[in-house]
């Protein structure tokens, strides 16, 4: 007969193992992030230098997350994801626009033209790095999702590092003027997507703040590139306009720092309930940015 005895102990130390590690969690918790502001680059920097900017805007959110106490959130065990919904929202659109930055970028700044070959270490960063699972847990030998996406940020690092470096696999740094459009176009795409989350009719009270969150994991990465951007080529500012651009950077900041201690949905349709409504307050950001994105991309087509 196995003897059970020994579980009246461990169980315990197991539970309480389990609940130290959930609370340690739950304090770690937030979703205030520092934003990627490169400084503006001088004329004379080289494309090596430009290409840097280029990949850490694309890698700055994500390999933040990473790098948290706690990690990638959405593949923990424990029920973690489901119980501190607010950082996995988070962490979720900051993949889904991380993926989309990445496929955009390798296809206009890192190619001399759009016949051209694409970087096969950016095209392994967006098609098989940053497109795995974000929920996949590994151990030993098992993959999972933090590895591959760390493996995406070193391929895009490697790219920008060996940009006119003079060997057989040197990167390519080439932004021109309908890359510039295209990039921007990105932006504007992605931030419409976090205002399709936050104008939904199906939010409720208890899912209002997985939009929020999600919205602003998406838009973090939207920032970080309108961001390298600007500061690599100068004709985002003259060709979209610099007020455009200022008040977009501007609202990106707020977006960043959106994070109210309990999150309300307003109380009604309408709108008109005593509680405050953070879902619209939020989105009128978004929309901002949005409005500020499309109109810069306006005047690049005149």
């Amino acid at each position: 007969c196995m003897n059970l005895k020994p579980l009246k102990y461990i169980l315990p130390v197991v539970i309480g193992l389990g609940a130290v590690y959930l609370i340690a969690e739950g304090v770690c918790s937030n979703t205030t992030r520092e934003q990627y502001k490169p400084e503006q680059l001088a004329a004379d920097a080289t494309d090596a230098q430009r290409g840097q900017v280029i990949a850490n805007s694309v890698n700055f959110a994500l390999e933040q997350e990473l790098d948290t106490l706690f990690g990638w959130q959405l593949n923990d065990l424990f029920f973690v994801p489901s119980i501190f919904d607010n950082k996995s929202a988070y962490q979720a659109g900051v993949i889904y626009a991380t993926r989309q930055a990445s496929d955009v970028l390798a296809k206009t700044a890192a190619r001399a033209g759009e016949r051209d070959t694409i970087d096969p270490r950016l095209t392994a960063a967006s098609g098989r790095y940053f497109a795995y699972g974000q929920d996949v847990w590994g151990f030993w030998f098992i993959y999972d999702c933090e590895g591959k996406y760390r493996e995406g940020i070193k391929n895009w690092n490697d790219w920008a590092a060996s940009i006119n470096d003079g060997t057989k696999k040197a990167g390519v740094y080439n932004v021109r003027s309908d890359d510039v459009y295209e990039i921007l176009k990105y932006a504007s795409t992605v931030t419409e997507l976090a205002l399709s989350y936050l104008n939904s009719s199906s939010i409720g009270h208890f899912s209002a703040d997985d939009a929020i969150y999600y919205a602003k994991g998406v838009v973090s990465v939207a920032g970080n590139v309108v961001r390298g951007l600007a500061a690599v080529d100068e004709s985002v500012a003259v060709r979209g306009g610099q007020e455009n651009l200022d008040e977009a950077l501007k609202r990106f900041d707020y977006i960043a720092e959106f994070d109210p201690l309990y999150v309300f949905a307003g109380g009604n349709a309408v709108g008109d309930a005593m509680m405050p409504n953070h879902v619209a307050a939020l989105a009128r950001h978004v929309d901002i940015v949005n409005n500020r994105i499309n109109d810069m991309l306006a005047s690049m087509e005149k």
